[in-house]
């Protein structure tokens, strides 16, 4: 058994989905990014919560992520998108497990035109117009290829627009509404294509942001993308537990752990706890001398970190809490209501994503299934109506 768990909560995950997918426009479709393992919660569970929720459009990062999802993930009418588009002799791929390439170049789009011309059924794709980021994106420099894509579509049939916020997790940064109007100014040219441009903090940004299809990631997962920011309508979507395995009390002068770096003041008792930073658990959550020590949840009671964060193992201090509930506790909450995920991503000074991705293969997930919805409605993106 593994010595460290998280318990998934996957009816979280859908009454989150539908919490963002009430809170957009009523023409507009929500998808659900899922790349990432589901930011480390497990792609496959959860993308199949969220199909029974209704969700038809999903989003991952790269070909092999897809190619998993879509042998789990059998209904045509559902899309798979690959965010990072086709890399050489990876069409097939593509066309074999029915998957949407999103192009980012001019060289991805002639390499999909050109596959286009040797098939009998073309595969449509989505365009990435890059609108601030300079990451991935059809840029600056390639632009001009957007006027043309409307002449070649028996070619290159298009099914999607899409662009990406860098900055709508603060609803005050300008760049927020200068990033709309290039998106709307530029994908204007590819006419009755259906347009996306929100992740989760945009969805929060309001209906202009909307479009057709907004594309909710962390917040599916009950978090946002500033840990400082929390949303009281969206669900906590997991907790992560690990084994006490020790228990032992040290007397005052004593040290713990690598580097001595705790010292007892008194006499102290300690519990060592199975989860270390080969399971994800950072180092930087035992900084004294920052003021940034992580506690863990023993028994409804908080028992701060002592000593540095091993590769296996912690160490806490357990002398505040009763005997009696030690007795009768076998493991201790490290992402729990009393230390949240974002609690976890401050102390760390980081964001909720790296937390979460960085969760180790050997933590055991642990799944809360969720009420099925046969009923749910299976609909293609549709271009957004103007008023």
């Amino acid at each position: 058994m593994a010595a460290s768990q998280l318990n998934i909560n996957l009816q979280a995950v859908t009454a989150n989905y539908r919490y963002l997918d009430q809170y957009s426009s009523s023409a507009t479709h929500t998808g659900a990014a899922v790349k990432a393992d589901a930011y480390g919660l497990g792609m496959v569970p959860v993308s199949k919560a969220l199909y029974d929720a209704g969700c038809r459009q999903f989003f991952t990062a790269q070909l092999s992520e897809a190619i998993v999802l879509r042998q789990e993930l059998k209904d045509e009418n559902s899309q798979i998108f690959v965010l990072e588009g086709p890399q050489i002799n990876e069409l097939a791929d593509y066309q074999a497990f029915q998957l949407t390439p999103v192009l980012n170049t001019p060289a991805q789009i002639d390499r999909l035109t050109t596959f286009n011309q040797t098939q009998t059924k073309q595969m449509a794709s989505a365009v990435h117009i890059d609108t601030a980021m300079n990451r991935l994106g059809l840029g600056k420099s390639s632009l001009d290829v957007l006027s043309e894509l409307s002449s070649v579509s028996d070619k290159l049939p298009l099914c999607l627009v899409m662009s990406h916020l860098a900055c709508a997790d603060d609803p005050e940064d300008e760049l927020n509404k200068r990033q709309m109007e290039a998106f709307t100014a530029l994908s204007a040219p590819v006419k009755d294509t259906p347009k996306s441009l929100s992740n989760s903090a945009g969805i929060l940004l309001g209906e202009a942001f909307h479009f057709d299809l907004t594309r909710p990631g962390i917040s599916l997962y009950g978090a946002m993308a500033d840990p400082a920011s929390r949303n009281s309508e969206l669900q906590s979507a997991f907790t992560w537990q690990a084994d006490i395995l020790q228990i032992r009390t040290i007397e005052k002068g004593e040290t713990v752990g690598y580097g001595a770096d705790f010292t007892a003041h008194h006499r102290t008792k300690l519990a060592t706890i199975g989860v270390g930073y080969a399971d994800g658990y950072a180092r930087t959550l035992y900084h004294p001398d920052q003021n940034r020590v992580a506690t863990v949840g023993i028994g409804g009671y908080a028992a701060p970190l002592a000593g540095r964060v091993s590769m296996d193992l912690i160490v806490v201090d357990v002398s505040d809490i009763p005997e009696h509930v030690l007795d009768v506790t076998s493991c201790a909450e490290l992402i729990w209501a009393g230390f949240t995920l974002e609690d976890m991503a401050l102390t760390r000074q980081t964001i909720a994503y790296e937390v979460m991705t960085g969760l180790g293969g050997r933590v055991k997930r642990h799944y809360d299934e969720p009420h099925q919805d046969s009923h749910a409605e299976s609909r293609p993106i549709t271009p957004k109506k103007k008023a």
